[in-house]
């Protein structure tokens, strides 16, 4: 396989991470998708595969795991367009047939196949296809269908997992001769020991923003708060995801695998929050490509902004309820 590393980065939404990526992919040697790449934290992604293989096995709910997980992957292989399904692209950026690796990943991790009936393979059926199935069903007819029988430990399951993503982004790390491989949101910040383990060679950087900021941001971009009580509904998602980052917190793993900034020393403090990625990352590439995707002289579109919105009721609350998130205001002005 070819030899390069993971660079994951993450945000708690609205926080600015994709600055952080942005200068990243200015160095030489350093790229990654345009596109999140969520499979190790989605719904149906490799946490639930998990879950429901190694630590809640029972014999017929991993069947339908892994039946959920392959119909993910579809999804993230397949090309979008305006009458086509959903999809991401991947086999296409990645330089390679994703379905296919994601089977052979299954395949590793399974035991063997069987036929077999279970009404959970009726829950997604539609009205016609339901009546078909009761139909056979009266004339004694069989409505089996393939069916999976995985049940693999907890080290095997790691070790193929591993295998797994290194194999997606071989091919995508040798066409764009990078030694790390930058992607967007692939891990979440208040999950990270559950899946960070699932790269090798991987390091995390959180970037956080004040509250202030990301408050104002959800308002202009009109995003899920709503217009009744968004400032207390707010404060309550930001307390509660604080919470979780809290109990997820492992010294050791972020000694070593986790850095952590603030998004507003993007703009204030540019060349020592460089000087922290570099030695964190242990690069001594060429920033080859400086301030072409990275702006850090456009800091008053970016920090600061809570002082534009009208309600400052609203800001008031944030710094009470949530001061210890805040950016230093004398700082940022």
């Amino acid at each position: 396989m070819s030899d390069f590393e993971f660079i994951c980065v993450s945000g708690y939404g609205k926080s600015g991470s994709s600055a952080c990526i942005s200068l990243l992919k200015e160095f030489e040697f350093v790229d990654g998708p345009n596109k999140e790449f969520r499979i190790a934290k989605d719904p149906h992604g490799l946490i639930d595969l998990e879950s429901s293989l190694v630590e809640n096995w029972e014999f017929i709910r991993h069947n339908t795991a892994i039946n959920d997980f392959l119909e993910y992957c579809l999804m993230l292989s397949r090309n979008d367009g305006v009458f086509r399904k959903t999809g991401k692209g991947f086999s296409e950026i990645l330089y390679i047939d994703f379905m296919k690796e994601s089977i052979e990943y299954i395949n590793r991790i399974n035991n063997f196949m069987y036929f077999g009936d279970t009404m959970l393979h009726r829950y997604r059926l539609n009205i016609l296809q339901s009546f078909k199935q009761r139909l056979r069903s009266k004339f004694d007819l069989s409505n089996a269908a393939p069916m999976y029988f995985s049940r693999p430990n907890e080290e095997d399951f790691l070790m193929e997992t591993k295998r797994y993503l290194k194999r997606v982004f071989e091919n995508y790390a040798t066409n764009k001769n990078i030694r790390k491989v930058v992607l967007n949101q692939a891990i979440s910040p208040t999950n990270i020991k559950k899946s960070l383990k699932y790269f090798d060679n991987e390091k995390l950087i959180i970037v956080d923003r004040d509250p202030r900021d990301i408050y104002a941001t959800m308002l202009k971009e009109g995003s899920f708060l709503g217009t009744e009580d968004s400032v207390h509904k707010y404060i309550e998602w930001h307390l509660h995801v604080r919470k979780q980052v809290a109990h997820d917190i492992d010294t050791a793993v972020n000694q070593d695998k986790v850095l952590r900034l603030n998004f507003e020393d993007f703009f204030l403090h540019y060349s020592e929050t460089i000087e922290r990625i570099k030695e964190f990352l242990n690069i001594d590439f060429t920033h080859k490509n400086k301030n072409s995707r990275f702006n850090p002289e456009s800091i008053r579109s970016h920090v600061g902004i809570w002082r534009e919105i009208l309600d400052q009721d609203a800001i008031l609350q944030i710094e009470k309820k949530l001061s210890e998130y805040c950016y230093n205001a004398s700082i940022a002005s």
